[in-house]
């Protein structure tokens, strides 16, 4: 089920049934507008509308799409949410319609944790392969890609400032990500 809850009570305001695998729905759903999307193992994609009227909360879904995500939280910048599927592949669909802008051909690694700054996604997989991807609806634009871990890292890459904290199986690597400055 994906729930709504009170901030300060913990109280579920509303709640509703996700299709699932074997109860499984791994990554963390985002918020959108006045929605959520998420995406469940071996199922589709889902964007739920939340309304609040004097009976309550009601939600009920907008739409659903063919993608499966499977681990990877996705990322929202502007009206996409750019989403790693459990095949691998890396796309971008628009919140607002449901439609998929592109997907990608399949990369290595079966999970990636992301981080968001401006238009750019940081993308690490559990491999120890760090992504620079711009945040492009039209067109996937990697910008960089470097190894940075010979070990597992499962765990979400951290940003702080302009540090990046990768979490490897037996220790936590610090990197700079310089956050650009406008120009004069």
């Amino acid at each position: 089920h994906l729930h709504g809850l009170d901030l300060v009570s913990g109280e579920s305001l509303w709640s509703h049934q996700v299709p699932n695998f074997r109860g499984m729905n791994i990554l963390t759903p985002v918020p959108f507008g006045d929605g959520v999307f998420t995406s469940t193992h071996r199922n589709q994609s889902f964007f739920y509308e939340v309304t609040r009227g004097a009976d309550g909360f009601a939600v009920r879904e907008a739409w659903r799409h063919k993608a499966k995500g499977y681990m990877s939280t996705p990322v929202v910048v502007g009206q996409h949410a750019y989403l790693h599927l459990g095949n691998k592949r890396f796309t971008a669909i628009d919140l607002t319609s449901g439609e998929s802008t592109w997907t990608t051909l399949p990369f290595e690694g079966q999970y990636w944790s992301m981080a968001v700054r401006g238009d750019r996604i940081l993308a690490l997989d559990e491999s120890g392969s760090l992504l620079l991807i711009q945040a492009d609806p039209e067109q996937f634009r990697l910008m960089d890609q470097r190894r940075v871990s010979e070990q597992d890292a499962w765990a979400h890459v951290a940003v702080a400032g302009d540090q990046v904290f990768v979490r490897e199986r037996a220790a936590i690597a610090t990197y700079r990500w310089p956050v650009e400055r406008p120009t004069e």
